[in-house]
């Protein structure tokens, strides 16, 4: 069973709602030990002065603004300690919004926020948003951090992503992309039934991390005292007009659906 990684309270007006953050996502990745390649002793990071290499305590660190090449803003420790926000248990709720005027853009790292407790108020409100179709707006600190993020319902429970600030987001209107040919009706209908070939149910179990798997084959494979003759895989340039490579697709997924 997965660990809560933080516990507060939800305001909702005058309700609060115990809770417990759980990580709605896993860390797969794969993590080496640096070592020596002559004799495989373990290797670590220090902190040095680039001018004698001279290793650095972290009592005399010390962080910089660069403001140019040459001139850079000081920050003690104390003075950052100062601007952290106040400790606190609470999320605060700011407003519901319609869930479809929130893009991929905006949305971070999602969390599952489960009852701390026996209490009916909390299933209520999981099933209140998902009948509404509605997110929350939430704002609350945790571990020295202020997080705004989007209250949500999943599969009964509340759910929790954390959101970008408006100042991390691009807005499409603002990126610059070449004029490109507009395609025609016959190419447009072609990737419709591209589109309609494909259809299907949503299966994450189907769509694997390739290369994780093939490290670990490679490691289970050496550990085993095998020797593992790699080739990377050639990748097949794609050629033609758009209405090509979609006949292509086409013919492609065809043959798929027949087998």
């Amino acid at each position: 069973m997965a660990r809560a990684l933080w516990k507060g309270e939800l305001l909702l007006g005058k309700t609060r709602l115990p809770v417990q953050m759980l990580s709605a996502v896993r860390d797969q990745g794969i993590h080496f030990r640096l070592l020596h390649e002559e004799d495989l002793v373990a290797v670590e990071q220090r902190i040095i002065r680039k001018s004698d290499d001279k290793e650095v305590p972290k009592e005399e660190r010390r962080r910089a603004y660069p403001l140019d090449r040459e001139l850079a803003v000081i920050l003690q420790p104390e003075e950052l300690d100062k601007l952290e926000p106040e400790v606190s248990r609470e999320i605060h709720l700011s407003r519901f919004v319609r869930a479809e005027l929130l893009g991929n853009q905006w949305f971070d790292r999602a969390y599952y926020l489960g009852p701390d407790k026996d209490d009916a108020d909390y299933f209520a409100l999981a099933e209140a948003l998902e009948h509404a179709h509605v997110v929350g707006i939430a704002r609350w600190v945790m571990r020295k951090k202020r997080y705004l993020g989007a209250l949500t319902s999943s599969g009964g429970y509340l759910a929790m992503i954390t959101l970008r600030h408006a100042e991390q987001v691009v807005a499409v209107g603002s990126i610059e992309v070449p004029e490109a040919r507009r395609p025609d009706e016959r190419e447009i209908r072609m990737a419709e039934q591209l589109v309609s070939s494909i259809e299907g149910e949503f299966e994450p179990q189907l769509w694997k991390n390739e290369y994780r798997q093939r490290v670990h084959e490679l490691l289970d494979a050496k550990a085993r005292g095998k020797v593992v003759k790699l080739a990377r895989p050639k990748r097949k340039r794609a050629g033609g007009d758009l209405a090509d490579l979609l006949q292509r697709s086409l013919a492609s997924a065809k043959e798929r659906k027949v087998a």
